[in-house]
């Protein structure tokens, strides 16, 4: 049959919530090097995707192989003037001038990786956005950071989401084209890191 990409929005994608999210959510998290950030205890994840749910626009992408969940994804908009909260380097200002779509998670189970479903869970998400930008968080250490420089994210700062997290690299990609755009140029594009 293949894989199936199903996409929910606002309220009905509510079962994020559910075990069969939650604990390979949590499996996943148990990896280095997320292994460490206490954002990612059950109920971190359970708190603050409740809240995330019902925001306007929510947008959840989920992958089956005959039923079977292997990955999904999920963001919500950002409106122009907002950014990331809690400890945030200055960001690109016509980035966070400008509407945005903000990729919360990307989670694919460990053994469906390297498969390309990273990608076109990102695909799915982000093909038939409305705003000029994608953000999202990312580990430095973690390797799905490179699929992101792959992909054509690039690094714009840095986030610690709250006191206890990791700090994770803030990157931004234009969207309005394929994924795997040519790399940018330019001092936008420069990562900064905190002094």
């Amino acid at each position: 049959m293949g894989i199936v990409f199903e996409h929910k929005h606002d309220g009905d994608a509510v079962e994020v919530l559910d075990d069969e999210y939650v604990i390979p959510y949590l499996e996943i998290q148990a990896e280095p090097p997320y292994n460490s950030n206490p954002n990612a205890s059950r109920e971190r994840y359970l708190e603050r995707t409740r809240r995330q749910v019902g925001s306007p626009g929510f947008h959840l992408v989920s992958a089956r192989d005959d039923g079977r969940l292997i990955g999904w994804a999920f963001g919500l908009p950002f409106a122009a003037g907002r950014w990331w909260g809690g400890n945030t380097t200055p960001a690109p200002e016509d980035v966070v001038e400008s509407e945005k779509f903000a990729v919360i998670e990307l989670n694919v189970i460990a053994e469906r990786r390297g498969h390309g479903h990273g990608r076109r869970l990102l695909d799915e998400l982000l093909g038939a956005r409305p705003e000029p930008w994608a953000t999202l968080l990312s580990l430095p250490r973690a390797p799905a950071h490179d699929m992101y420089e792959h992909l054509g994210w690039h690094a714009t700062g840095t986030n610690q989401p709250t006191p206890d997290a990791d700090v994770a690299d803030v990157m931004v990609l234009k969207l309005g084209g394929p994924l795997a755009a040519s790399p940018r140029e330019g001092p936008l594009f420069q990562p900064r890191r905190p002094g």
